[in-house]
């Protein structure tokens, strides 16, 4: 069972999650949402003494693999 205190810090930055959510997200609606969203968790981040960039960058990509997983109706 993995603690977490062996865990290996994985660094994403802006550049590398647009172009992961432009890999995989072609709706320019889909891309607004996530904008969006990366705008929020990056205003709560702030409120909240939080890194803005690791927050911004987990909005950015929350939902880049919807169209792949998502199933109709």
């Amino acid at each position: 069972m993995n603690t977490g205190q062996n865990q290996e810090k994985i660094a994403v930055n802006r550049q590398a999650a647009w172009g992961l959510l432009t890999e995989f997200t072609q709706s320019e609606s889909l891309r607004k949402h996530a904008m969006a969203v990366e705008a929020c968790m990056r205003a709560y981040a702030r409120q909240f003494g939080e890194d803005e960039e690791k927050w911004g960058v987990v909005g950015l990509i929350h939902d880049f693999d919807y169209r792949k997983i998502s199933k109709p109706g």
